[in-house]
């Protein structure tokens, strides 16, 4: 690929329609128009860890969602901007649908991701567990405002049944498959934004989404497996109930902290659901009960 991209660069004339930025982040998101009104996206990341996950994915894995994914048409690596196919739709997110058609956006919307999982090799992590309670312990280096004393203690035993977790098998994942990035045009769905996308272990790609829709919608839970062409294991319902509870505590905290009001509330309602779910911890350990 070329270096230098940028709208000077283009071969043909575009203008720029609409700004797709998300509100308190530093990511460019533009919608471009050409004069035949073809449209295409333009995305700059300030972030080099996201902007190389998004364009590993573009390269290596959307292909085989073909129209229900974006497709790499350039990159400029230098200023970690991509051009890439506009894809049809509005988020489900921002929609009022009827029943039926919700359930067949859902349906839909599982059998991309079960593409999506398959689209590379499986791998294995053989530290998973052990980065990952790393990594969320990282986010409480200033403290664990506002969690209450018994999510605090949930968080813990969580991070504890992480820490031992064996090595785990993973592969292609999304990681941010919510309402938001999954978009419906009166007849498709379609996913976008994977700037958090990596070969993450498996089971975990379904935790976003049983959180924020599925865990209160059965229909749409339904619809989604069934396109997705399996119910979760027992391996992956017990990777999901530990990584639902410490990512849960990790956004609350960071996005108190950032000012990011609507997602704190957002996870801190699936760390209450995840504390009332959880079973009481083994006479004389703090171990839940398997």
């Amino acid at each position: 690929m070329r270096q230098g991209l940028a709208l000077d660069d283009l071969p043909w004339p575009a203008e720029i329609i609409a700004d797709h930025s998300w509100p308190g982040t530093s990511t460019t998101v533009m919608r471009l128009r050409k004069p035949d009104g073809h449209q295409m996206i333009v995305k700059r990341n300030t972030s080099s860890d996201s902007f190389q996950r998004e364009y590993r994915a573009l390269a290596h894995w959307t292909p085989v969602l073909t129209s229900q994914a974006p497709q790499l048409i350039d990159v400029d690596e230098r200023r970690q901007t991509l051009l890439m196919t506009a894809v049809p739709g509005r988020p489900l997110s921002t929609l009022i649908l009827t029943a039926d058609q919700e359930r067949e956006a859902y349906r839909q919307a599982g059998q991309i991701l079960r593409a999506l999982h398959q689209a590379g090799p499986r791998r294995t992590l053989s530290s998973f567990g052990r980065d990952r309670a790393t990594y969320i312990r990282a986010q409480f280096t200033h403290g664990m405002d506002p969690l209450t004393p018994a999510e605090i203690d949930l968080t813990h035993q969580a991070l504890e049944l992480l820490e031992a977790m064996p090595p785990q098998q993973a592969q292609p994942s999304h990681l941010d498959f919510t309402s938001r990035n999954i978009l419906w045009n009166d007849e498709r769905s379609a996913v976008l934004d994977f700037e958090t996308s990596r070969y993450e272990a498996v089971g975990r790609d379904f935790l976003r989404i049983t959180q924020r829709i599925l865990r209160d919608r059965p229909d749409l839970r339904t619809a989604f497996y069934h396109g997705y062409g399996r119910e979760p294991d027992a391996a992956e319902r017990e990777l999901m109930r530990t990584c639902g509870v410490t990512d849960a505590a990790a956004i609350v905290v960071t996005a108190t902290a950032n000012g990011h009001r609507a997602f704190a509330a957002e996870a801190h309602r699936a760390l209450r659901d995840a504390l009332r779910a959880w079973p009481a911890p083994a006479p004389g350990t703090a171990v839940p009960h398997s």
